[in-house]
């Protein structure tokens, strides 16, 4: 018997007993399920599976009434052994099998349902008057309006203090416009800034172990040279004509709060042309053009050029976006042994499943890397110079024209730098910090609690200090009612909300993050309910969040809805 299950854009599995759909191609079987061939509709999000169940009819024997095999045949057991000894011999084993059949599913985006209908290592399962559909129209709008070519969605919920359904899988559009591919779960997508988290991982790790503490000299977890020009750092000044001591060493807590004193260039490569370099940026552009010209190709050498350049404020003063996470990645190399990406793979992408992430893609999995978009009117650009529409970008990130530093921050060049994923590795990540490190589906950790809270905590806080108001001192983007955790921007009391609803909304309690390429994730516990949404698309510069704040308020009315109508119930 085969049961038909169909995936809605729900994020539900639906029965049904109808005889499976029948095609003249033959189905990839994928573990126990099967992608019914390729007449797959024009988006990702609905599909049909097969599901061999073990409940099966049995054949009769060829047995005369009074229970003998008829002279002439042979038997069934006999004929079955001829049968799989042929095949055997002319077929591939089955494991390598399963893998190619595999391949060639996610080539063709066929990304629905993972494996068992699970997702982020949690069942999906539909949520009762969840708004899967309005959330799904809300992202799609940005693909019909030409500002996206495509992207991938999911969205988490729970019933208690964790994470524990998948409420929504939503993939639209195109990953590549000219190729003709389609947005799946399994497209390969650029992290950029959403790579920090990986290296604050880390950090919090060894800090959890008693190998460092946040408050420490950056220069203890250094080797030399780099320690020495860590500890003797130099601060300019304006009017004075030479450097000045800085007032106390970098800890490791402000190189993961962006208040070391230290800064970045900017990306020419990703950034909007109305931003220009200023004069604390202009700092770090030999820097950068040593990177892309390939005269710095590794973290260490260029950990070693930023420790000869001065700083731009004193340590512990003010929030500016740095290198930070590029040095911390650089010391966690330092303190393990292993090369970044080495020291991610054990640490973190093997435990949780990950094994699309990485500094590049190999050449095997070419066709699954999205390709990036500018979104743009500008002819230096290829555009007509009237009308903003997408335009491809170059880009370095095939295994041989990569970035040869590995960055922890998530880019050191002009353009290209940080880590790859997909939407389904990353949700596992995000998944398992924000339910305390716990891996769902499983007995192992991906960190201890200790380590989870360290990641969870506003460190702006204890980077200066608070007010009498309570307010910190120092607030991420120099931006009242903002601070800054390992996982990314952290809403406060008294936080000032964009214009419109953009990327801020102003509501206590929001964490949340984005990459230069429009990659974003929300999460918060509204009235007890944790609510997680991850988006991935692939385009430039970098969407204001106005849709994905809209996309996340739609999670938030639905839990405040859900609580008023259960207290009704009750009284």
């Amino acid at each position: 018997l085969v049961s038909t299950y169909t995936y809605h854009k729900s994020g539900t599995l639906q029965s049904s007993n109808n005889p499976p759909h029948t095609s003249d191609r033959s189905p990839f079987r994928i573990k126990n399920y099967s992608l019914t061939g390729l007449d797959c509709p024009s988006d990702c999000s609905s599909f049909l599976i097969q599901k061999s169940q073990s409940a099966q009819m049995q054949r009769p024997s060829p047995r005369s009434a009074r229970g003998k095999r008829p002279l002439g045949l042979a038997k069934e057991s006999d004929l079955r052994k001829r049968k799989t000894a042929k095949v055997s011999a002319t077929q591939p084993p089955k494991e390598k099998l399963l893998r190619r059949r595999l391949g060639r599913a996610k080539a063709c985006g066929l990304s629905g349902p993972p494996e068992s209908a699970r997702f982020g290592n949690l069942p999906v399962q539909d949520v009762a008057d969840f708004p899967s559909n309005e959330i799904c129209q809300e992202l799609e709008s940005m693909v019909e309006r030409g500002r996206w070519p495509g992207f991938a969605a999911c969205a988490f919920v729970g019933r208690g203090e964790k994470l524990d359904t998948c409420a929504l899988t939503c993939a639209r559009g195109k990953a590549d416009m000219q190729l003709n591919s389609r947005m799946g779960f399994d497209t390969i997508c650029r992290l950029y800034s959403m790579t920090k988290a990986f290296v604050g991982l880390g950090i919090a790790k060894l800090a959890d172990r008693g190998r460092l503490a946040l408050d420490d000299p950056a220069w203890w977890h250094l080797p030399e040279p780099v320690a020495t020009r860590f500890r003797e750092m130099r601060v300019l000044v304006e009017g004075k004509p030479k450097p000045v001591p800085a007032a106390s060493p970098i800890t490791l807590r402000q190189l993961l709060t962006h208040t070391s004193g230290m800064g970045s260039d900017i990306a020419t490569g990703l950034d909007a042309l109305t931003r220009k370099r200023g004069p604390w940026e202009a700092l770090y552009q030999d820097l950068t053009e040593a990177v892309d010209e390939g005269r710095v190709q590794s973290l260490a050498a260029f950990v070693e050029a930023l420790s000869e350049l001065p700083l731009w404020q004193h340590p512990g003063k003010e929030f500016y976006y740095s290198y930070g996470y590029d040095v911390l990645g650089y010391i966690l190399e330092h303190k393990s042994g292993l090369k970044l990406n080495e020291f991610l793979k054990k640490e973190i992408f093997l435990p949780l499943g990950m094994h699309d992430t990485g500094f590049f893609v190999q050449r095997r999995d070419t066709k699954r890397l999205a390709q990036l978009y500018r979104h743009t009117k500008a002819t230096r650009f290829g555009s007509t110079g009237t009308k903003a529409e997408l335009c491809t970008v170059k880009n370095g990130f095939l295994a041989g024209q990569h970035c040869r530093v590995l960055s922890g921050g998530g880019c050191v060049s002009s353009r290209d730098g940080g880590l790859t994923s997909t939407l389904r590795d990353y949700s596992k990540f995000l998944v398992a910090v924000f339910n305390k490190g716990a891996i769902p589906g499983s007995n192992k950790r991906l960190c201890s609690k200790r380590a989870a809270e360290l990641m969870l905590t506003n460190h702006c806080a204890e980077v200066a200090g608070c007010r009498r108001t309570g307010e910190p001192r120092i607030c991420a983007h120099n931006r009242r009612g903002v601070g800054l955790n390992l996982m990314g921007e952290v809403q406060l009391d008294r936080c000032e909300p964009d214009k419109n609803c953009l990327w801020f909304d102003g509501v206590p309690g929001l964490v949340q993050w984005g990459g230069a390429a429009t990659t974003f994730y929300k999460y918060q516990e509204v009235n007890g309910k944790p609510l997680l949404l991850i988006l991935f698309a692939q385009v430039l510069p970098q969407d204001d969040g106005r849709t994905c704040s809209a996309a996340f308020q739609r999670m938030r009315a639905w839990a405040e809805s859900e609580t008023a109508s259960r207290k009704r119930k009750l009284a």
